[in-house]
């Protein structure tokens, strides 16, 4: 089940929205002139990029941990990206008749890079101790003159893993 989840290339807002009652977004931050990585670069074609953190949750409980990164000619292409607040990102890039998506790239985190996550951003208290380590997969969500590199973390109580 978790497979058909990591390769659904659909919103996944609009498919979490379909699993619970109430769905919601919660900004966990937001950040301005972040300097990428490398890897980060390549796929953005920019040195620095805004950062949008969030929680999706479905009835109240984190399922999904997404962190955005988009430029500055992105966010002056599509101004609503700045002011997203607590709306999710799918709902307005997944609107845009000429939305197009990169090929996912998957991985699994392993005990050190889940536990500095947790840390960092005090996840902790919002997901129950388990042995499993979550998987997360990202892509390029991109319409004319904007691109986001989108990472979306399956968090491990997260009803995808159980179904």
């Amino acid at each position: 089940m978790l497979n058909s989840w990591l390769q659904d290339t659909g919103s996944l807002t609009e498919r979490l929205r379909r699993h619970c009652q109430h769905f919601n977004v919660q900004l966990q931050a937001t950040r301005s002139h972040v300097k990428l990585s490398a890897e980060q670069q390549g796929w953005l074609g920019a040195k620095q990029a805004n950062c949008r953190e969030v929680l999706l949750l479905c009835d109240g409980q984190p399922w999904i941990y997404a962190s955005s990164l988009y430029t500055q000619s992105a966010e002056q292409a599509v101004p609503a990206l700045a002011g997203l607040g607590e709306r999710a990102l799918g709902e307005l890039l997944f609107e845009h008749p000429q939305l197009t998506r990169s090929a996912f790239e998957f991985a699994q985190l392993n005990q050190a890079q889940w536990q500095g996550l947790q840390q960092t951003q005090q996840l902790t208290s919002l997901v129950n101790s388990t042995q499993l380590l979550p998987w997360a997969r990202r892509s390029v969500l991109a319409i004319p003159q904007a691109q986001v590199l989108v990472t979306e973390l399956f968090l491990p109580q997260e009803h995808v893993y159980q179904e």
